[in-house]
């Protein structure tokens, strides 16, 4: 009776996040979707690198600021909850500041060819708002707010349509009118949160340090882990940009769009499932029933993927993405095997993040990042883009199995530790 009850009151919350990724999903694909048909191959391509280096702004800003918090927030009374919260969002202002004063270094340095400084405040303000919104995205799920999540997905997703919509119909290819107009979206629905929520906000400099530190214990792997893993996943537009061509990384942009339009899916099923995997992370039996259980849902989506990246993959992209991306031949199926290898691991590196073993990914990633960059600098010398693919499989199935042996090792070893206690 119990159990059907607790299941029944985790359904509903359950169900939020799957409508809120649904609706992300279907609005992340429409983005690439949308300005690979409008604009030229060159403008799409600056676009894509633009995404990677938001992505890794984010991966970072979640490392550092809301997996810790996450992760520490259910050994936090009550009392201090609110506190813990405003630290969290000092937090993300110092770090969006350190955003703002290091990416025109980064622009200067990778974007040479275009010294347009009013493009160079364009991107760093897409950076800041989409980063914001998703830190609010993240925060909300920490504190297991899904109805509230699910309404401010909601109302960014269908704004981004509108958006998305005007530049289809009226085919606008100026890049800086997408910018400014998603970059306001972000920004107003980040402003309705912050002044919903102001009364939980107060100004605390004491608690800071010792709430950082309470993050740090757990976040140092966690960023050096990201940094890590952004450098391995994130490195291949740039080492195309630098031994290709634009082009090139317009179509690693189409292939990398449609395999993971599963993404927001997959991170909102792990953010929903760290706080409860955070829950038994003093039962390694329940543990590893969990992560067993969950391994099914994630093994049925992994094989999806591949099935519908093999029969289906060129016809989906020929659809969305329009004539001057067909003809991708094996190509086409790369991509989604990579990402059905990334899905069918996930539940392991959850767990190993709710027991605060946060450090064996970070030491993983050491080898698997030196590995990107060697073998995929070799591999796209020789292959082109699709070396990018080879390096892709190669290193990613090597981590996970080495990742999915270290979290066997440690349950099993923690859980002998227990039964003999």
């Amino acid at each position: 009776m119990n159990f059907s009850l607790k299941k029944s009151k985790e359904f509903p919350k359950l169900f939020s996040v799957l409508s809120d990724q649904f609706f992300m999903s279907i609005t992340t694909l429409l983005i690439s979707v949308v300005l690979a048909r409008v604009l030229d191959k060159t403008d799409y391509a600056d676009l894509v690198l633009l995404f990677s280096v938001t992505l890794f702004v984010l991966g970072f800003q979640s490392a550092l600021i809301s997996r810790p918090y996450a992760i520490n927030l259910n050994d936090v009374n009550d009392l201090e909850q609110n506190s813990f919260y405003n630290s969290n969002v000092l937090f993300k202002l110092f770090f969006t500041l350190a955003v703002i004063l290091l990416f025109p270094v980064i622009y200067l340095l990778f974007f040479r060819e275009d010294n347009n400084i009013l493009k160079l405040i364009f991107f760093l303000i897409y950076i800041v708002s989409h980063t914001t919104f998703y830190f609010i995205r993240e925060t909300m799920l920490s504190e297991r707010k899904t109805k509230q999540n699910l309404y401010y997905g909601l109302t960014c997703s269908l704004s981004l349509l509108v958006v998305l919509a005007i530049i289809f119909f009226l085919k606008i290819k100026e890049v800086e009118f997408f910018l400014i107009s998603f970059s306001s979206i972000y920004i107003f629905i980040s402003t309705i949160y912050f002044f919903l929520n102001s009364k939980r906000l107060a100004l605390k400099i004491n608690r800071l340090l010792n709430d950082f530190k309470k993050n740090w214990s757990v976040g140092k792997w966690l960023v050096g882990a990201n940094v890590l893993f952004h450098f391995s996943s994130e490195i291949y537009p740039w080492l195309l940009l630098y031994l290709s061509t634009k082009d090139n990384i317009a179509v690693l942009g189409v292939l990398l769009s449609v395999a993971n339009i599963i993404n927001p899916l997959l991170t909102a099923i792990s953010s929903y499932l760290l706080p409860l995997f955070v829950k038994n992370n003093k039962n390694y039996e329940s543990l590893s029933k969990a992560v067993k259980k969950w391994s099914l849902l994630f093994s049925v989506m992994s094989i999806l993927l591949i099935i519908i990246g093999y029969f289906f993959g060129q016809p989906i992209i020929t659809m969305l993405f329009g004539e001057k991306y067909n003809n991708l031949g094996i190509l086409i199926v790369f991509p989604f095997v990579v990402q059905a290898i990334n899905i069918f691991f996930q539940p392991y590196k959850i767990a190993l993040n709710a027991i605060k073993r946060t450090d064996v990914n970070f030491w993983i990633l050491i080898p698997r990042s030196i590995l990107a960059v060697s073998i995929g600098y070799i591999f796209i010398t020789k292959f082109g883009l699709i070396g990018v693919f080879y390096t892709k499989i190669i290193e990613n199935l090597l981590y996970q199995l080495v990742y999915y042996i270290l979290y066997v090792k440690i349950v099993k070893k923690d859980k002998k530790v227990i039964d003999v206690c």
